[in-house]
């Protein structure tokens, strides 16, 4: 039950929200495929890559996560801005949409690094990383139409931390650094879980751009008093 809440998390506050946000006035089939490829869309391209099932026909609670939340979206928009207007609704799906995704890119991880044979070290390397990395992005490049265009202006903070997480995750697992450590990949999942949140609370309630103002007034401030 709470991994089926976080799925629903995961698509009803990221995923959902965008695509409706974007295409909500077009064809009820586009939208629905559109969400479907948005919210899985790293999900369907890493298995594609490791000659595996793409995760929505592997795992029958993503479907039912994914039209419950078409639903929700469909026949009650209002929820989608009583949900971004609220202080601590929009935290909570923050926080259990992030720890989807890092569960996510930790099981395309490993299932690519079980998949990928060694090369040129004794374990593989960036096969995995860049698994975890796409698997992270969620439906950024889907469809395949999109070409480079999501990263036209640099890695967005999705990108970019599940880049992070999937490199740390892997070596973290893969080297010494786990050695002697019970559970290794739980402790890994959870820590991978806290960055994301952390980050993701950070972008979503504008905690950067507040301590960039403060900067800015208290060097406002500084001018006025020499001047």
């Amino acid at each position: 039950f709470c991994l089926f809440r976080c799925q629903f998390s995961f698509f009803l506050k990221n995923k959902g929200c965008k695509v409706f946000k974007i295409a909500g006035d077009g064809p009820v089939s586009k939208v629905f495929i559109q969400l479907v490829m948005t919210c899985t869309g790293g999900g369907i391209l890493v298995p594609i890559f490791i000659n595996g099932i793409p995760v929505p026909l592997a795992n029958d609670a993503y479907p039912i996560a994914i039209i419950s939340s078409f639903l929700l979206h469909y026949y009650f928009p209002i929820l989608r801005s009583v949900a971004t207007q609220s202080k601590i609704v929009w935290p909570m799906l923050i926080i259990l949409y992030e720890a989807q995704r890092a569960s996510v890119v930790a099981k395309l991880t490993l299932a690519a690094g079980a998949k990928i044979a060694p090369s040129l070290f004794s374990f593989p390397v960036f096969g995995p990383i860049a698994c975890g990395a796409i698997g992270g992005c969620g439906g950024a490049f889907l469809p395949l139409s999109k070409g480079l265009d999501p990263i036209k202006a640099g890695l967005q903070p999705p990108m970019m931390t599940a880049l992070i997480g999937a490199a740390c995750f892997h070596l973290y697992i893969n080297t010494s650094l786990s050695d002697g450590c019970i559970d290794a990949k739980i402790k890994g999942k959870v820590f991978m879980a806290l960055f994301f949140i952390a980050v993701g609370l950070v972008n979503a309630l504008d905690l950067t751009t507040k301590e960039e103002a403060k900067v800015e007034k208290s060097d406002v401030s500084k001018v006025k008093k020499e001047s």
